[in-house]
């Protein structure tokens, strides 16, 4: 970075943090001064700064700028006061995305203030919830893509013969933590359905989840109303309708995800678990999971685990072991495995449920449909499963995350994230069938308990929509979509096996992993130097990079020859109609007996060697226009254009019969800017010098030209133009480049940013694009009208 440059910067990140600071002062509750921020695994580092305390915020900013924290009120789980020290009282913050910062207060009195006030500062009703104040970047807008249960049921092929949709559920009268369209067996009716809700705890009946291609199901519901000998007789028909909708097997398995004990427990209080006795061809199994008062507390030991000083390799792994964090995993993946093979294997129907089928069941469903589909493992896939078994069917995110000060504290459980976590266990063990990578989960984790999004507001989708959250509140999947590039697993590969097929693994102990990023992902000191996905991510940018970089230069070597070597030029450029008359002639001129011959391809045009298309496909090309020029005999000529035609993309250039020729139109595989394009000098100057070739490695900076310092959790971006690393913040992307062929926008720094549109020559080109653009779109239009013509007069013959 020369001498210019970087005075550049400083002068930026010095009016930034000039107007953050006086944003700050005029919007803080609470301001403390000589604030020291320790390091958790070494006490005798600290950074020394200030401490600000907004109505959404908690942040802590050094002198030098080179850090900032930002604490979303939102994620903070505890905060608690500790000893005070020589330096000052101490207030210790955890949060539920796993930071654990520790501030020391010179004064008594303001660490008081700021841990009175932190504690007043969470909210106590949904509507005081940060989404329903939060402002997005511009990029965001808040739009909703909709999500329909009925076309995720479609996809999957239902209804059908065996399956239909119920709406009797459309007021929520039958269960108010379900959907208001539900998909049930043909063969039922609504008298069954009702007595099978009024037996089933909370109202939830058993109901379609997901249909494997053979034919064998997944429901769901929660434990009956049994008690020690009670019966339901709908229920009872409920299921034997579920067992008929499968053709190959003559029995269904019932599967509890409750440890037996607590099930037997539970028909003490009126409910527990069917009596096979009472539901023939049933096969009853329990897959033992634990409720969610132990895996809170499993949770809570591992992070204290976690927190642990410089312990020995005896009393980590001896923690970690106690905590039973890793076997509640296995646990559950276990059951979501039996699932998946009595699905795939035995063929077998399959009704999932646990006390009242929010929590467990909804891990293992949404697990072996994980297992059994492989859209499941794709981004938009995983997005219909959350919103499927998780949002749809009544999740309680709200009570299991704690959004509000109403949510009772021995309700909040991590189901969600052990469900996360165990699909990231999945993407260790088949790194190629995942289309999302790590960081992508991270972020949904994150999300679901900061309410920065509407998505995850609520306990049931009943909850949302009187919220209007949709009306009122960002969508975290629309921040997924424009930034999906950063969520993309490189390693992803669509052909393998993996990735397509289903996935019955085999859990082992020795195949489950300690999760370092999710839970260590603030301490740098323990994280490896340099994350492999950002390594490939960068790689494969890289690449991208040069090769449209190199396409274009291709092109451009091909329209200097065109140039130069007259013997060899193709299209006279003196005036329009002699254009005309040769690219119809060298239309014309390859009948039927030189394409089937294959002679047609030593008569190739300047288009048709620029399109970039194989012999074969220009081959294909040809035979089109053939068809097509034929075919002008027949058809009616086409009136007369008018302005208004013309502005429509059409050209006033018409063969003898009135019919426009394919080849006039831009080649599928031509960037949008290649015909009839011959550059200045200075135009080719701005293209060779807007893409980097060589790349800053990532290990190699420590701080991004913002200060921000790196660490190998956090997504770093190389800028396009000259290869440097920075930070989120400090990338635009929207910049079209003129060294890509492609035109396509690109990540670039924001100063290499004001650099090129400060640049002559980038006007010219930013209005080539656009009009070019515009042009490429028309003559796509005509194309596919043309195409359309032509197909209609086939069909005619």
């Amino acid at each position: 970075m020369n001498r210019h440059l970087f005075s550049e910067v400083l002068k930026q990140i010095s009016s930034k943090l000039d107007q953050l600071k006086a944003f700050l002062s005029s919007t803080a509750h609470l301001k403390v001064e000589n604030v020291r921020l320790t390091d958790r695994f070494n006490s005798r580092q600290h950074i020394i700064g200030t401490l600000y305390l907004t109505s959404t915020h908690l942040i802590f900013i050094d002198p030098e700028g080179k850090r900032e924290t930002w604490i979303l009120h939102s994620l903070i789980s505890s905060v608690d006061k500790l000893p005070t020290t020589q330096h000052g009282c101490p207030l210790r913050v955890r949060t539920k995305h796993f930071l654990s910062a520790e501030f020391t207060i010179p004064k008594e009195r303001d660490c008081a203030d700021l841990y009175a006030t932190l504690n007043q500062l969470k909210p106590d009703s949904y509507e005081k919830l940060y989404c329903f104040l939060y402002q997005a970047p511009n990029y965001l807008e808040k739009i909703w893509d909709p999500f329909l249960l009925t076309t995720e049921y479609m996809r999957m092929g239902v209804p059908n013969v065996d399956w239909k949709i119920e709406d009797g559920n459309s007021n929520f009268d039958m269960c108010d933590t379900y959907p208001p369209l539900i998909y049930v067996p043909t063969l039922t009716t609504k008298a069954m359905l009702f007595g099978s809700s009024k037996f089933r705890s909370r109202g939830r009946l058993p109901v379609l989840t997901y249909l494997h291609p053979n034919g064998a199901s997944i429901t769901r519901c929660s434990q009956p109303l049994s008690g020690f000998s009670a019966r339901c007789q709908e229920d009872e028909q409920l299921l034997q309708c579920i067992l008929k909708t499968n053709p190959h097997s003559n029995t269904m398995y019932i599967i509890d995800t409750r440890p037996r004990i607590n099930a037997v427990a539970n028909r003490a209080a009126g409910k527990g678990y069917e009596n096979e006795g009472y539901y023939s061809n049933i096969q009853f199994k329990f897959c033992p999971i634990e409720n969610i008062h132990i895996m809170r507390n499993s949770l809570q030991k591992l992070l204290e685990t976690c927190e642990m000083k410089n312990p020995t390799m005896n009393q980590y792994l001896n923690a970690l072991d106690n905590s039973s964090w890793l076997q509640h995993i296995k646990s559950v993946l276990d059951a979501a495995i039996f699932i998946a093979r009595a699905i795939e294997i035995e063929k077998k129907n399959v009704l999932v449920h646990c006390s009242d089928g929010w929590d467990r069941t909804a891990q293992c469903c949404s697990l072996s449909s994980l297992l059994l589909c492989p859209y499941y493992r794709s981004i938009h896939g995983f997005r219909m499963l959350i919103e499927k078994e998780w949002l749809s069917f009544g999740h309680k995110f709200s009570d299991r995350c704690g959004h509000t000060t109403t949510s009772d504290s021995k309700e909040q459980s991590p189901i969600f994230l052990q469900f996360i976590e165990s699909v990231w266990q999945l993407s260790q063990i088949y790194p190629t069938a995942f289309e999302f990578n790590e960081r992508f989960l991270i972020s949904l984790h994150d999300h679901s308990h900061s309410c920065q999004y509407g998505d995850f507001v609520g306990n049931c989708e009943k909850d949302r929509l009187d919220l209007c959250v949709k009306e009122r509140t960002y969508s975290f999947w629309n921040y997924i979509l424009q930034n999906v590039n950063d969520f993309k697993n490189p390693l992803f590969c669509p052909q393998s096996s993996y990735a397509s097929e289903v996935l019955l693994p085999i859990i082992n102990p020795q195949t489950l992993k300690f999760w370092l990023s999710m839970y260590h992902r603030f301490d740098s000191a323990l994280l490896p130097k340099e994350n492999i996905s950002n390594t490939l991510t960068r790689l494969v940018d890289h690449t991208l990079s040069l090769s449209d970089h190199a396409r274009l230069l291709e092109k451009r070597i091909r329209e200097l020859h065109s140039i130069f070597d007259n013997d060899r030029t193709i299209i006279p450029t003196t005036t329009s109609s002699s254009t005309t008359t040769t690219t119809t002639t060298s239309n014309e001129d390859v009948d039927d007996s030189d394409i089937e011959k294959g002679n047609h391809h030593k008569k190739i045009s300047l288009s048709e060697l620029d399109s970039g298309l194989s012999e074969a496909e220009l081959c294909q090309t040809r035979i089109i226009d053939s068809i097509s020029l034929k075919s002008n005999t027949i058809l009616q000529p086409l009136p007369t254009l008018s302005s208004s035609d013309v502005e429509s993309g059409f050209s006033g250039d018409y063969s003898p019969h009135g019919k426009t020729p394919l080849s006039s139109f831009t080649l599928p595989h031509q960037s949008s800017i290649d015909t009839n394009d011959i550059p200045t000098i200075e135009r080719i100057a701005l293209e060779l010098n807007s893409i980097a070739l060589d790349w800053r490695s990532y290990h190699t900076p420590v701080h991004c030209a913002c200060s921000l310092p790196f660490d190998s959790a956090q997504r770093k971006y190389n800028c396009w133009k000259c290869g440097e690393n920075f930070c989120a913040r400090c990338i635009e992307r929207g910049i079209h480049l003129p060294g890509l062929y492609s035109n396509s926008s690109a990540p670039v720094c924001k100063t290499c940013a004001r650099s090129i549109k400060s640049s002559p020559s980038f006007a010219d080109f930013s209005a080539l694009v656009k009009s070019k653009s515009t042009e490429f779109i028309r003559n796509q239009t005509a194309m596919k009208l043309s195409r359309s013509m032509i197909d209609q007069f086939n069909d005619d013959r």
